[in-house]
């Protein structure tokens, strides 16, 4: 069965505000992105040091992703179901995603250690091709035959294989003591990939049951408090945490993850046919119960971001839930979109839009313009110009959607 053949319920299954959503968030991560390379702003339009014991809305960004990557899980997995897929195309689909979002994560982080004198590339060069190869590799062709089919898989492998070869050929260090690629730290999309593995395959197993996503999801909480006290060993301690956070990677972020989960249950089975108030309501009051926890926990080890703490953890989905309710009530009760237009293409190509900043900045490099930090990167002058910039990364997302660029892992 093709999506032209799927059942009319499932083609109305699409939420618009989740696309929104996920536009929005797209829109404000690139915005403050950009703003980091600005000096003279407002403290509140920067994170939160690590140990400050607080958080701005810069440090709600990422949980908002992580959160809409969790709303997105339930239906993704119906469409699937409803196309025919078995359970195990399922988790093999989910395996490639999770793996493909890791590797980007892990070669984006590695690009500022490369040493360009014994690769014979710049970080530069380096940087742009790795994008294009990330593009040709997940971009989702339009559906032909004959010689544009040809092309379209030519330059899908042409993409795997330039990614191989910047894998193969990267070098950190100095000669003598030379590395490779390593996970210092999974980088922002490697981190989605975790928590994208975990919230689907809880999915997976408690598919209907909305109180068990939510008891998986403090199972999650229970595994950063778990991780800080020492539960899990000196072994784990000793050679695993650096590689692999138990407290971050299965816990505080894949309880974001779970919340946008569980906020999206609500839309599927048992609750397809209730009132949209009652959806309202149940996630104002999921909310205020995360929100509560978060509260409760605070003594205990503050509120962070960089800590993954769960008082973050658990305020940044409950603040997620609120302006996402807030959002299905304007958009989809009450049909006020207009406002929301410009969002909807980087919400449907997220991955676009979010590697385009990079894309655009290792250009302006290569031909050694530095017009931006120069003359706008003070104040409110840099604060426009970061707004700017994220509109125009939008519009250009927009534009290569109509001309079927659009990444899909």
């Amino acid at each position: 069965m093709d999506a032209k053949n799927l059942p009319e319920a499932v083609k109305k299954s699409r939420i618009e505000s989740i696309d929104v959503f996920r536009g929005l968030t797209i829109f404000i991560m690139i915005f403050v992105n950009d703003l980091a390379s600005v000096k003279g702003i407002p403290g509140w339009m920067e994170h939160m040091p690590a140990d400050g014991d607080g958080m701005t809305f810069v440090d709600a960004v990422f949980p908002a992703f992580l959160f809409i990557v969790g709303m997105a899980i339930p239906f993704a997995i119906n469409k699937r179901i409803a196309l025919g897929d078995s359970m195990l195309q399922i988790i093999k689909h989910i395996l490639i995603r999770s793996a493909g979002l890791l590797i980007l994560g892990i070669m984006m982080v590695n690009i500022s250690d490369l040493n360009s004198n014994i690769v014979g590339m710049s970080h530069t060069v380096w940087m742009l091709l790795l994008f294009i190869g990330a593009i040709l590799a997940w971009n989702q062709y339009p559906k032909s035959v004959g010689r544009k089919r040809i092309i379209f898989i030519s330059l899908k492998y042409l993409g795997v294989v330039m990614l191989i070869y910047l894998a193969a050929i990267f070098r950190s260090g100095q000669p003598g003591s030379l590395g490779w690629l390593h996970t210092k730290w999974w980088g922002i999309l490697g981190l989605i990939g975790w928590a994208y593995l975990f919230s689907s395959i809880i999915y997976l197993i408690f598919k209907n049951h909305l109180p068990g996503v939510i008891g998986m999801m403090v199972i999650a909480i229970l595994l950063y408090i778990g991780d800080k006290t020492g539960a899990f060993g000196s072994f784990y301690t000793l050679y695993i945490k650096d590689y692999f956070w138990l407290g971050g990677h299965i816990g505080a972020h894949t309880a974001i993850s779970l919340s946008g989960v569980a906020i999206s249950m609500l839309f599927l089975g048992d609750w397809k046919d209730k009132k949209p108030a009652e959806r309202i309501n149940w996630i104002l009051i999921f909310s205020l119960m995360m929100f509560a926890a978060g509260f409760l926990l605070r003594p205990l080890y503050g509120i962070s971001k960089i800590y993954a703490t769960p008082s973050w953890s658990l305020y940044s989905s409950a603040i997620c839930g609120v302006l996402y309710a807030f959002l299905y009530w304007l958009i989809d009760l009450k049909n006020i979109t207009g406002w929301s237009k410009f969002l909807k293409p980087a919400g449907t190509n997220p991955l676009l839009a979010y590697l385009l900043p990079d894309i655009f900045y290792s250009l302006l490099w290569m031909l050694g313009i530095d017009v931006l930090s120069k003359y706008f990167g003070y104040g409110m002058t840099g604060i426009i110009r970061s707004i700017i910039f994220a509109l125009v990364m939008l519009w250009l997302t927009s534009l290569l959607n109509k001309i079927h660029v659009r990444l899909h892992m």
